[in-house]
């Protein structure tokens, strides 16, 4: 019998951002391959398709998985891949670079904990390349690498890299930023991507790999109070099951069975009498982080909104009032005095 604990990976996001054509789906493309993350047969597939539509390979192909984007060569949505180290789980992110879908870039970096912002070294800074790096200030996205892409372009001449740091570095003071790393890459050739590039033995910094796995990862909040928004309230009917099961995401803290739960605003208090998971053992806790329902000893009527808390913690702030950031990406600006209907989605 062996009696090893199996070490749980650290899972984290990643979102990749930077102005139009840099090479973000690129280096992507390029870290997946060149680490054998791909599914069986995904390189060799989308080389046959380019040879088949008579289109040059390209790495970004890998992740561009809606028709408008191969047609156009262009990230229109937010495309997620997964890939695994020895240490960690990752949701790598390819955020979009065109103007026109800056509202799609915000999402994906929403749940980042971590980005990388390409710039293309022939092409030099552009807007969104600013753009990109104020909204990942504003998102609170402070581990941040820049990638200095298409090295390649300018013969891997260093000058040309130390030009771009300089300015770059010069705009994210401005804004409160301090990136951890800079990194002179070329994606197109797979270089300093997840394999050292002997055409620049001038950079002794990391890898793209390396940076990543040199990125902290943000504990799960589980020494905070206990909170779980209600998503749902779901009723088995079905073969004498009659259980109600009040779902969510718990957001901070631990809920155990017996616990006293109190649901806000209503008041309404119950006890908590199994936690039931999707296909998974019968367990006593579910912590933050995770997607969790459970049945209560009373059958109290629950709504989708309310905030379920443990009454022996410190208690919720009932308002009417919000302190927020808030990114407005409407046609039309906002008006003082109109009246919004604000839509909440727990992710």
């Amino acid at each position: 019998m062996n009696n090893n604990k199996v070490e749980q990976k650290e899972d984290m996001n990643i979102v990749i951002v930077g102005h139009v054509d840099h090479g973000k789906s690129t280096i992507i493309g390029r870290l997946l391959a060149d680490t054998g993350s791909l599914p069986q047969g995904k390189l060799e597939q989308v080389r046959e398709m380019c040879r088949r539509n008579s289109k040059p390979f390209e790495y970004a192909f890998l992740l561009d998985a809606l028709k408008d984007e191969r047609d156009q060569g262009i990230t229109i949505d937010s495309a997620r891949c997964f890939f695994k180290t020895q240490r960690r789980n990752y949701i790598l992110i390819d955020a979009p670079g065109h103007i026109e879908f800056l509202k799609n870039m915000v999402t994906g970096a929403a749940r980042a904990e971590a980005a990388l912002l390409v710039i293309d070294a022939n092409e030099g800074i552009q807007e969104n390349s600013r753009r990109h790096g104020y909204l990942l200030s504003m998102l609170g996205i402070s581990q941040l690498c820049v990638l200095v892409n298409k090295m390649d372009l300018v013969g891997y001449d260093e000058a040309v890299y130390k030009n771009i740091v300089g300015e770059y570095m010069e705009f994210l003071s401005k804004i409160n930023i301090t990136p951890s790393y800079f990194i002179p890459v070329s994606g197109f050739n797979g270089e300093n991507v997840v394999n050292r590039a002997e055409s620049m033995q001038w950079f002794d910094g990391p890898t793209v790999l390396e940076a990543l796995e040199r990125f902290s990862v943000e504990g799960l909040p589980e020494d905070k109070p206990f909170r779980m928004p209600v998503q749902g309230v779901y009723k088995f009917t079905n073969a004498g099951d009659d259980r109600r099961i009040i779902a969510g995401t718990i957001d901070t803290g631990k809920v155990s069975v017996g616990d006293e739960i109190v649901f806000y605003p209503s008041g309404k208090k119950t006890r908590v009498k199994t936690i039931e998971g999707f296909n998974k053992e019968k367990q006593m806790s579910a912590n933050a982080g995770y997607a969790a329902g459970f049945t209560v000893t009373e059958q109290i009527y629950v709504k989708r909104g309310e905030m379920a808390v443990l009454p022996n913690q410190l208690k919720p702030k009932v308002t009417t009032r919000l302190n927020v950031n808030l990114f407005w990406l409407g046609k039309d600006p906002m008006e003082t005095g109109k009246e919004y209907f604000l839509s909440l989605i727990h992710i």
